[in-house]
């Protein structure tokens, strides 16, 4: 439920503006380290499938539960496309909704499916090699190693060594920093995450509350630094640091995921459990279609607030806001798609049904 609050966070800064202005001033520099620490998002939801699925074998049921995942998917699209048709004037034909659908432009924000659906497919021979290996610390040397492939290339490989200049002003230099190590695997990132959910799952992050915190609250200002000095005096510069696989989230992502898994459950009201998971069985179709939401909100707030530095304060407003209607939609999309698996339930005992 967390991690899909903060991916409408981010994509709060995606469509405000906030990437072409210039980074200059206080507003700027609090927002880069909102926006830093809205990035675990997506990692949190990879550990978190590392987490919950770690002990999974190869089997046919576990493959089954692709489709659950695949028509939350398509009804999603398909409202989409629906609300693009009806709203934006887009254009669609029946060969052009199928043909959407199928490499994921239907939904706008479906890359991570596209993603997810690969790392599904693997997700029980990563668990062969995961839960064949004999002790914590080669489990932790196999995470480390993933780390070092896929995030340390994102603050080693970004820098200037020719010019002295450069480091005043990484942003203005147009000049091709230095590769230091192999940058190859960046790409493979969601396995770094997958196994690093599986290891809390085994043995968790022995830490005092506070002291997490503290690392929390340290990497997230850290990290909105380094981002803002990079981009200084210049619009937003997008590079490895930025990204889902950077080192800082690769360090992050584990911190307020063992901030969750440390708190004590057991005084939570049995109503409120209830609730959060029945929201957590929401949040891929409340991901899917918040994109409605964003294509309706945030062309009014441009249009309202013209200075994009004075639309911070409506993040308060919007993202619940989004947050809110997405999962409400996506509880009426999981009603029609019961609607939908009931009847096909009822189709196949009436075929069965012996004469």
């Amino acid at each position: 439920c967390f991690a899909l609050f903060l991916v409408v966070s981010v994509h709060f800064f995606f469509h405000n503006g906030y990437y072409n202005q210039v980074m200059v001033g206080e507003r700027m520099l609090v927002m880069t380290i909102m926006r830093e620490f809205f990035m675990i998002c997506v990692p949190l939801f990879i550990t978190l499938s590392g987490y919950l699925l770690c002990k999974k074998e190869l089997s046919i049921r576990y493959y089954s539960r692709i489709w659950g995942i695949l028509i939350t998917y398509v009804l999603a699209s398909l409202l989409c496309m629906t609300y693009s048709a009806v709203f934006l004037e887009g254009k669609f034909t029946f060969k052009s909704v199928i043909l959407s659908i199928l490499d994921f432009s239907g939904a706008p924000y479906a890359w991570y499916v596209e993603m997810y659906l690969g790392l599904f497919l693997l997700i029980p021979f990563l668990n062969i090699l995961y839960n064949n290996i004999p002790s914590q610390k080669w489990k932790l040397a196999l995470v480390c190693t993933f780390i070092v492939l896929t995030s340390l290339p994102s603050i080693l490989n970004v820098y200037n060594f020719d010019s002295a200049s450069w480091w005043s002003a990484p942003a203005l230099s147009s000049k091709p920093t230095s590769q230091l190590i192999p940058a190859w695997w960046v790409s493979f990132y969601p396995i770094t995450y997958y196994f690093i959910g599986c290891y809390l799952r085994d043995y968790g992050l022995k830490i005092k509350r506070h002291v997490n915190l503290l690392l929390i609250v340290g990497c997230t200002l850290l990290s909105g630094f380094y981002s803002f000095w990079r981009s200084y005096k210049y619009g937003y510069v997008s590079g490895p640091w930025t990204q889902e696989y950077s080192l800082f989230n690769a360090i992050l992502t584990p911190l307020v995921f063992a901030f969750f898994i440390n708190i004590n459950y057991d005084k939570v009201p049995e109503k409120a459990g209830r609730f959060f998971q029945k929201i957590s069985s929401l949040c891929l179709g409340g991901y899917l279609v918040s994109w409605i939401y964003d294509a309706w909100f945030y062309p009014l707030l441009l249009q309202k607030v013209p200075e994009m530095i004075y639309r911070m304060e409506y993040y308060f407003i919007i993202v619940p806001a989004v947050y809110v209607l997405s999962l409400l939609t996506s509880f009426l999309l999981s009603l029609v798609q019961q609607l939908l698996q009931t009847a096909y339930t009822k189709t196949v005992c009436l075929i069965k049904k012996p004469r």
